[in-house]
């Protein structure tokens, strides 16, 4: 009769049921760190192959066009604003970007034939009122559309396609664009405490990127300081919510793949915490438009060299180092990479 009562009364006590749960606890506390690390990897992995496959389609455009592919194009006459396209007797508002142009080379076809070149992207629009055209073409069911290799998958993004205003013209052009975590390499702004007076003097050209909207016809003899010291194109992700220092504080502008603020990146800086129009800091600080580069990988950011090779550049490099890679012509070389 004893032996029946003290099989029935045997269990796990509270203080074991504790001492368990504490041990597993540890347990998840040690091994979530490492999941969450390798989960990175896989990610960061996937935003470098990304890169490359657009290194793959600026050098196929380079092979059919024996030039790179203008930042942009435009005509700009008296009505468009001075820094876009090209000067010209007339103005056009028929504006489209590098990341159309690029769409052939990378299994795209089928949206790079929607599109109708003869109307911007941002088209249907009527700008008769202020001495442009009338579009009727519905680009923006081709330009809407998100594609792959755009996205870092590190990248927080709130609403892909996402809606946004060009305000560069006297009235609003609203569009509707597939989300882009990169922007093409335009030069360093020569702005008084920018990054320029942070970095050595370099000789010949102190400003131009191989992606200058500048020089619409650039060919690879035209970088001077060598396909693997020059970049292509940058992380900028997440735009057009705002960061600073991994904190979203706003919303700023050039976050899609056609969007012509994402092809306008004449790097200025911001101050160390992300903040200000200018400063000395150029990576992993803030992805506000024309201040620097961004990502969500620990430690630094990638970026797509015109040799076609994609790289990790650390975050805390001389700021000598990025301008550097950023000119075509500075006269400088680097070699700043690990990876």
């Amino acid at each position: 009769m004893t032996d029946r009562l003290d099989q029935r009364s045997r269990g796990f006590t509270l203080i074991e049921l504790l001492v368990v749960m504490a041990i597993i606890g540890i347990l998840v506390a040690l091994i979530l760190p490492a999941v969450q690390a390798s989960r990175e990897a896989a990610r960061r992995t996937q935003c470098k192959n990304n890169l490359r496959q657009l290194g793959v389609a600026f050098h196929g455009y380079n092979d059919a066009a024996r030039q790179l592919p203008p930042t942009y194009v435009a005509v700009r006459n008296t009505i468009l604003p001075h820094f876009l396209g090209i000067a010209g007797p007339y103005d056009d508002v028929n504006i489209h970007t590098y990341g159309e142009f690029l769409l052939p080379y990378m299994e795209q076809i089928a949206i790079y034939k929607s599109i109708d070149f003869r109307a911007p992207y941002f088209s249907p629009i009527d700008l008769s009122s202020i001495g442009l055209g009338k579009y009727t073409s519905n680009n923006q069911a081709a330009v809407a559309q998100p594609i792959s290799t755009f996205l870092c998958p590190s990248a927080p993004r709130k609403a892909n396609p996402y809606t946004g205003t060009w305000n560069d013209l006297t009235v609003p052009v609203p569009f509707r664009v597939g989300g882009n975590d990169y922007g093409p390499s335009n030069g360093i702004a020569r702005i008084a405490g920018g990054l320029l007076d942070f970095a050595p003097v370099q000789a010949g050209s102190p400003i131009e990127g191989v992606m200058s909207n500048n020089l619409p016809s650039t060919k690879f003899r035209d970088n001077t300081d060598g396909t693997s010291q020059t970049a292509l194109m940058w992380e900028i992700a997440a735009r057009p919510d705002l960061y600073q220092k991994g904190k979203k504080t706003g919303t700023t502008s050039g976050g899609g793949w056609t969007d012509v603020l994402n092809a306008e990146n004449w790097f200025q800086g911001s101050n160390p915490d992300g903040t200000g129009a200018v400063g000395p800091c150029a990576i992993n600080c803030t992805n506000a438009a024309e201040t620097g580069v961004y990502s969500f990988h620990p430690n630094g950011v990638h970026v797509l060299l015109v040799d076609g090779s994609a790289q990790f550049l650390n975050e805390n490099c001389d700021i000598g180092i990025f301008v550097a890679l950023v000119t075509m012509q500075g006269g400088t070389n680097v070699a700043p990479f690990t990876e």
